[in-house]
């Protein structure tokens, strides 16, 4: 084995053996949802959309009315953990106070996958960051997988975005493999569609193939259907709901401000908080600056076609726009950045490389042993207090509205920083068309 394998190899295993200790002792809300998700799965297998909302979701064994909103891929994976694993959710009110508990079998059991998922993409960006050096792939998966957002994601909390951010980056790794990489860059959405804008910067990649890629492109939009041909076939009523799930909840201010990313964002909702200044216009038309930005990326892609710089520009947008980013978000916004900082030149790569450690304070300010013991009902005290030595436990809006502003002041920066020069070509490719028109 060579030296930058060992310290790879060394740099997972130290991620690995933190992220084991963590993981037994902790569980975010969304594991105990998930088990009613997956209780819903096995009960209605190819209708499962059809009672995928909240209404009733008590009687459906959910803990929280939190409708399901993604491809059925998560619900797959659920059902098969909770047929093998069993497990239980306890949910009640006493005094005053809604309690809700997770077996830790089950929590542990689907953060195991998570882990897998994010030591997967870890390995992922040390391969496609080789070509750069072996060194370079080796920084970054260190950065990506050392990084406590990333750990707190997947097995402190246990949220499934590495899931979906694997395969996508597989698919760049396998980039020269025209049927493989497109399959997959679509599997990813129907895992979780918060990578909607990298997807769409690679259906503009092979658009610009002309006729040769229309059939990279049609493959993309196989991959993100495929999963759900069971229940196109068995269950195809079911799926009518499902525009609806996927839009998700309505826009409205972010709450509570501290699991709030956008930096925008948290800065209206605390004007409107702490001051009534009604600001849900400015929210609400979220989409304004994150077509602007994409519509910027792809105009760069077009003159400069390096696929890796152009996804992360894209995820970069979409959570510096997005008008609710949740902390989950930003475990793929890391492994981006990273890849951004090793495979752009000037300033944008020291700055990319500053942001993904910027993310990774975020965890630390949080009172994060919060989640070791919330959910458990007999949580181990001795971690608990572990863990609080590590964190700040910062109270209050004010310090929360300044990390993301900061944040989303440092992808505006990237985004647009990479983005602006190309209008230049633009407009120099604009007078050539004028020039030979005339």
């Amino acid at each position: 084995m060579r030296h930058p394998e060992r310290a790879l190899a060394l740099i997972l295993l130290a991620g690995l053996t933190v992220r084991l200790a963590l993981a037994p002792y902790s569980a975010g809300s969304d594991l105990a949802q998930f088990y009613g998700f997956a209780g819903t799965m096995l009960e209605k297998k190819a209708c499962f959309y059809a009672y995928a909302d909240w209404v009733g979701y008590s009687g459906k064994g959910w803990p929280y009315p939190w409708p399901y909103v993604y491809g059925p891929v998560l619900a797959y994976l659920l059902a098969g953990i909770r047929f093998l694993v069993g497990g239980g959710v306890e949910y009640f009110w006493s005094g005053g106070v809604y309690h809700v508990y997770v077996d830790p079998t089950w929590a542990f059991s689907v953060k195991l996958v998570f882990i897998a998922a994010d030591t997967a993409t870890a390995v992922l960006i040390y391969l496609l960051l080789r070509k750069k050096g072996e060194w370079e792939g080796v920084m970054g998966g260190a950065v990506y997988y050392l990084n406590p957002m990333v750990i707190h994601v997947s097995a402190v909390y246990g949220m499934f975005d590495a899931l979906a951010l694997a395969p996508f980056l597989l698919a760049l790794y396998l980039e020269g493999r025209k049927e493989a990489s497109p399959f997959l860059q679509g599997l990813s959405l129907a895992v979780k569609h918060t990578l909607l804008f990298p997807a769409i910067v690679s259906l503009w990649e092979y658009l610009l193939d002309g006729v040769g890629g229309l059939k990279r492109a049609a493959l993309l939009f196989v991959g993100a259907i495929a999963p759900f041909l069971p229940m196109l076939l068995l269950c195809p009523s079911s799926l009518q709901k499902l525009p609806e799930l996927m839009r998700g909840i309505e826009v409205g201010y972010p709450l509570p401000l501290s699991y709030s990313m956008n930096g925008f964002v948290s800065l209206a909702t605390y004007f409107h908080e702490v001051y009534g200044v009604e600001t849900l216009i400015f929210i609400e038309h979220w989409y304004v600056p994150a077509g602007f930005l994409l519509f910027l990326t792809l105009l760069r892609h077009s003159f400069e076609r390096n696929l890796i710089v152009s996804v992360s520009l894209a995820y970069a947008t979409f959570t510096a726009t997005y008008w609710r980013v949740n902390p989950q978000y930003l475990l793929p916004l890391v492994a981006f950045l990273v890849l951004l900082s090793f495979t752009t030149g000037g300033r944008i790569g020291p700055v990319s490389l500053f942001t993904a450690f910027y993310v990774g304070i975020w965890p630390i300010l949080q009172p994060s042993e919060f989640w070791f013991h919330v959910h458990l009902r007999n949580p181990n005290w001795a971690v608990v207090r572990f863990v609080g030595h590590f964190t700040i436990g910062v109270g209050g809006d004010a310090p929360y509205v300044a990390y993301s502003l900061g944040l989303t002041l440092l992808l505006y920066a990237l985004v647009l920083g990479s983005t602006l020069p190309y209008l230049k070509n633009l407009k120099a490719w604009l007078s050539e068309r004028v020039w030979v028109r005339a």
